[in-house]
């Protein structure tokens, strides 16, 4: 949920529970106060109609009644009720409030009653329930707005902060700029983050930079180790020292292979490769199987193509990488006579071949050197180079064991 979203709901609840609070409050403020109003102006009209009494006066108040009462009846505590009465014109019961007290008067106890009617609780809490909705309704739907109008115009420049992030990279030479904002602490967060980002963008240049002497550095000795290798080879030699040269060739041109695909591996990781064009993936496949069509025949693999018409928006190079290191791993961990599929379709890209199960942990099949298969001699790059390229474009690459056959497949 949008911190936006989660700051309007949190207010809307948080009012809700305010008014709630509020109109019962209301409600027991104005019950006491009603509750003592009736009782004063109850007790002012009997006081008055004593002193009538007292004056000898007769009385006719309407909703007055006294009455002569023995003398015991003194004694007894005044009553302040509320009653039902009848009501003729309206044809329904009608709340009253009734106080009834005895009064010596002249020697004689007079009991008297006066009452008053009142709207009745249940019209008190109508109002004031009415009177609540009408104003939760206002701070609600006013409230509500005024607060989203002001925290969207607050939180604006964020959001657009957040936008240009998600594009940036410190491999393009644009600046990152920063969107202005009268919020101290926006203020900070954007100083600190230009303050990181140029300091990522000084560390992937000297990285980079790095990166590419060491790989220069370290291919150009090796180039002359291999070229002396290769004129040493050319003079008779004993078996034995024939056997030493052969080795350091292997593993020198091993070496080579190591770093060129650990720099390839660094510029996928900084994502160098902008040189991107429209690229007939069905023509680059079918041009890299007729360049090891040999090596099938000599390992006796029968391959079975599917492959339909599909173009993609990527680097010709990275996608020749892709398919050349699928397509040696397949040969490679293909017994003798095995069965093997390729299928290109318009979402799926996969590699099938027949062989035994993985001597090491799948967990492993993607980590650069994780892998320790005999008799392979692979660099140990050519999987986890496949799955960087996929990270790159976004794809899914997966491998899965089943009936007997190892499948890789890439969905785009």
């Amino acid at each position: 949920m949008k911190l936006l979203s989660r700051t309007i709901i949190n207010y809307f609840w948080l009012t809700i529970s305010v008014l709630l609070v509020s109109g019962f409050l209301l409600y027991g403020f104005l019950y006491l106060q009603i509750f003592e109003e009736i009782k004063e102006q109850l007790q002012l009209q009997e006081s008055m109609v004593a002193k009538e009494i007292s004056q000898g006066r007769k009385v006719n108040f309407p909703l007055v009644k006294t009455e002569a009462v023995p003398i015991d009846r003194l004694m007894v505590n005044p009553v302040f009720k509320d009653t039902l009465i009848y009501d003729n014109i309206q044809k329904k019961e009608e709340g009253y409030y009734i106080l009834r007290q005895p009064r010596l008067i002249n020697g004689q106890v007079y009991m008297i009653e006066v009452m008053t009617t009142h709207i009745g609780w249940s019209g008190y809490s109508r109002a004031i329930l009415y009177i609540f909705i009408f104003i939760a309704m206002m701070l609600t739907v006013v409230g509500s707005g005024m607060n989203y109008l002001q925290n969207r115009k607050m939180w604006n420049p964020m959001k657009i902060n957040l936008k240009r992030l998600k594009n940036y990279s410190v491999s393009s030479g644009q600046k990152l700029e920063m969107e202005s904002s009268g919020i101290d602490e926006f203020k900070e967060l954007n100083g600190v983050i230009l303050e990181l980002a140029d300091r990522a963008k000084s560390e992937y240049s000297t990285l980079k930079e790095f990166t590419e002497n060491a790989s220069h550095e370290i291919q150009t000795p090796l180039t002359i180790i291999q070229s002396r290798l290769e004129r040493i080879s050319q003079f008779d030699h004993s078996p034995e020292m024939a056997g030493y040269i052969s080795d350091v060739k292997q593993a020198i041109n091993r070496l080579s292979k190591v770093n060129k695909g650990l720099l390839l591996l660094a510029k996928l990781e900084n994502k160098v490769f902008p040189d991107e064009t429209f690229l007939d993936l069905a023509e680059l496949l079918k041009k890299q199987l007729g360049q090891v069509d040999d090596l099938i025949h000599h390992k006796e693999i029968s391959l079975n193509i599917d492959i339909e018409p599909k173009e993609l928006m990527v680097s010709a190079s990275l996608m020749e990488i892709l398919i050349s290191n699928l397509i040696s791993n397949l040969i490679a961990h293909s017994p003798k006579g095995a069965t093997a599929k390729i299928t290109l379709q318009k979402h799926k890209l996969s590699f099938e071949n027949s062989g035994n199960k993985l001597p090491f942990e799948e967990s492993k099949l993607f980590k650069r050197f994780g892998k320790n298969s005999p008799g392979k001699t692979g660099n140990g790059l050519g999987l986890p180079i496949v799955q960087q390229i996929c990270w790159l474009y976004g794809w899914q690459i997966s491998y899965s064991y089943a009936a007997g056959y190892h499948i890789f497949e890439i969905n785009y």
